[in-house]
């Protein structure tokens, strides 16, 4: 199951009263654009088939919920609410993480295979 959020206000209104009764992963990545309809971050935009590939094996009733964070000005401002807030802690773009949990893939480990796969088939401790 796939959900999309647009924006940080959408993603905290989104996420107050999400509940992990089933495993729920966060994938956050640069805003799409209107002419392409690809993300203006090209990691992101690398990154998607595998994370893709990734949850087709994912156990079922798993939820992917995708936060675009915004444009590129917005995002890279130290200040992005993103970057700050102590949930999100967000360093790079893309950015996966299991809810409720410190566990995450960022950047250029969202380009190999076994580790989405590890991510997603780890047991919480």
């Amino acid at each position: 199951m796939v959900h999309h959020v647009r924006g940080y206000e959408n993603f905290l209104e989104y996420v107050k009263d999400l509940r992990a009764t089933t495993p729920i992963y966060v994938l956050y990545t640069g805003t799409k654009l209107e002419d392409t309809g690809k993300s203006w971050c090209s990691d992101c935009v690398e990154a998607e088939p595998f994370i893709e590939k990734g949850f087709e094996a994912a156990p079922e009733g798993t939820l992917l919920v995708t936060v675009e964070v915004g444009n590129r000005p917005f995002w890279k401002d130290p200040n992005c609410p993103f970057r700050t807030n102590p949930v999100t802690k967000l360093k790079v773009l893309p950015t996966l993480a299991k809810w409720g949990t410190q566990k995450r893939l960022e950047g250029e480990q969202l380009l190999k295979p076994e580790l989405i796969d590890m991510l997603l088939t780890d047991e919480d401790d």
